[in-house]
């Protein structure tokens, strides 16, 4: 039988882990149990022993794309896992707002002038693809042909990463130095050149569409750029890393990494109890948490911060019923955002509060709350039932019927399969709407990526789906929000678009904040994403291991794979 536990149970584990922890920031000793705090960027920093040892660490989804620069691969299991073989010119750090340059890719990154941005990259002379190609401006060509959405409209990219205000691209020694000419002044510069794929594999096999499309979603790389290889893949089981013989940086530490597909969440801490795994990123919920800190006797450490995810309803608007401003007004207006909060993330983390904004984080400089202007998520199903009534709908027997006297169809509600956490939010918002005639059908899938991806069928009609949040304010508002990206094929607005281009043109740091706080507004009052919070993360991991930390970015755990390893 499962465990239960109450609230105040909940509290005294986690002061009793607080009060024990060994591994806050720094430090050398031995292994650490309990919760480990402190400063985001060093937490859990100790020497380790090199060129030793090996991990395990579950993940929730399977992996189905491998391509990450696309909508259906830029799932952030997979981000993880390939974190330590694609490389990137630059990493999101923990604190949600640094950026750093790859110093082991890259010699230097920086804008050479003004009017229109010029930047001049330099790639380390050693740095090679894992066959000892080196890794050139071919590279950051193939990427930005692949993502411009100009040169090739048919590549299902996720965004274009900023590549679309690329006016040049200019090669000198042996490719070894790039220069970047925009089309004119781009604020957001160091988010292009993200998760490089090799141009010299791509031209193996096919056109860019073919290559981009096919070859690198459908194929488990056999390259690496970065300190690890993957050695073994076993579909829907297991990816195993070891290190790249042709790695030209660092040296990293762990000599296995064997990342564990677990998609069913309640048998991910029965996985570490049995030493079958040795850490986890879940999403918090009560009593895995309380398993967690039950494991505090047998060396378990953990993080528990505020991440950069949010976690939100979103529409399907290719579905003509939901077309219909006012039916989706009426169901964000009847949601009661804190009685989801109160069934789920608030049962463990009090200080959780409902989120105004889809695209700035309550603690990112700038954060304005617009939902309640529109009365939007605050349970007044009153309310609710007049914008209905206003707009021409009628109940009949319990059923919501249109304007035109046709009966609102059941809503294909979808969430990812062992997500009790949102189960419990659909269950909330599934009992709200049964009051103004609305049906919910819940369903669930095990693959998000394939539940969204351009050429999926759509199937489903309200999603519940965590974003990730970015310290680039109106890149990420690009690749969410603005009409025809990879991401969002269903909401379109010119207000938007324009918004959010005059942000990215902006070296205005404030006024770009500005612009994209009018963006979010009008994306809230247009009701196609509902924010309901930003979820709390959960870094868990046997405590022998040291300088594994939380990044509750984009980045995620393994943005620092390399320094991985056991305590010395």
């Amino acid at each position: 039988m499962r465990r239960t536990f109450t609230t105040a149970a909940i509290v005294a584990a986690l002061a009793t882990a607080a009060c024990s922890a060994g591994g806050a920031a720094g430090g050398t000793g031995g292994a650490t149990a309990g919760r480990v705090t402190g400063d985001l960027m060093t937490a859990n920093t100790a020497k380790v022993q090199p060129d030793t040892g090996e991990i395990t660490m579950a993940i929730e989804k399977t992996i189905s794309n491998w391509n990450t620069m696309t909508a259906a691969g830029d799932i952030s299991e997979t981000v993880w896992v390939t974190t330590p073989v694609y490389p990137s010119v630059f990493t999101i750090q923990p604190d949600g707002s640094t950026v750093e340059l790859n110093q082991d890719m890259m010699t230097s990154a920086e804008v050479v002038s003004q009017h229109p941005t010029v930047v001049k990259y330099v790639i380390k002379p050693e740095a090679t693809w894992s066959d000892g190609v080196p890794i050139t401006g071919a590279d950051f060509e193939y990427q930005y042909q692949a993502m411009n959405g100009r040169d090739c409209p048919k590549c299902q990219a996720k965004d274009t990463n900023g590549l679309d205000r690329v006016k040049s691209i200019q090669t000198q020694d042996n490719g070894k130095t790039v220069t970047v000419t925009y089309n004119g002044d781009f604020s957001e510069w160091k988010r292009p050149f993200s998760r490089l794929l090799p141009a010299h594999i791509a031209k193996q096999h096919g056109d860019l569409t073919t290559s981009f499309n096919d070859y690198f979603a459908k194929t488990v790389p056999t390259f690496s750029g970065g300190p690890y290889r993957i050695s073994d893949f076993k579909k829907d089981v297991s990816v195993t890393l070891e290190p790249n013989p042709k790695w030209y940086g660092r040296k990293p530490n762990l000599q296995k990494i064997t990342f564990r597909m677990i998609t069913d969440t309640q048998q991910t801490p029965i996985a570490m109890q049995n030493g079958e795994i040795q850490a986890m990123y879940p999403q918090p919920q009560v009593d895995l948490l309380s398993q967690v800190t039950n494991m505090e006797g047998q060396g378990v450490a953990y993080q528990m911060n505020q991440s950069l995810v949010m976690e939100t309803f979103q529409f399907n608007l290719s579905n003509s019923t939901l077309a219909d401003p006012a039916l989706r007004k009426a169901i964000y207006t009847a949601l009661n955002r804190q009685e989801i909060i109160g069934k789920t993330v608030g049962q463990f983390d009090k200080d959780v509060k409902p989120l105004g904004s889809v695209m700035i984080m309550q603690q990112q400089k700038g954060y304005q709350s617009k939902t309640e202007k529109f009365g939007y998520g605050d349970g007044n199903v009153d309310a609710a039932k007049k914008i209905l009534t206003d707009a021409g709908y009628t109940v009949k027997d319990g059923q919501l019927i249109n304007p035109k006297g046709v009966p609102v169809p059941a809503l294909r509600s979808v969430y990812s399969v062992g997500n009790q956490t949102r189960k419990a939010s659909m269950e909330v918002l599934q009992a709200t709407v049964k009051q103004l005639g609305i049906t919910l059908r819940l369903e669930t899938t095990d693959s998000l990526g394939d539940t969204t991806a351009e050429n999926a069928p759509y199937g489903y009609d309200l999603l519940i789906v965590g974003y990730t949040g970015s310290p680039f304010l109106a890149a990420n508002a690009k690749q969410r929000f603005t009409t025809g990206t990879g991401y969002n094929k269903h909401y379109s607005s010119k207000k938007v678009d324009g918004l959010v281009d005059q942000a990215l043109s902006s070296t205005d740091s404030a006024k770009t904040v500005d612009l994209i706080n009018q963006a979010d507004e009008q994306v809230i009052d247009d009701a196609f994403m509902m924010p309901l919070y930003q979820k709390p993360t959960l870094m868990v991991y046997d405590g022998k291991y040291a300088n594994i930390r939380d990044n509750p970015t984009i980045s995620g755990p393994t943005y620092n794979i390399l320094e991985w390893g056991l305590r010395g």
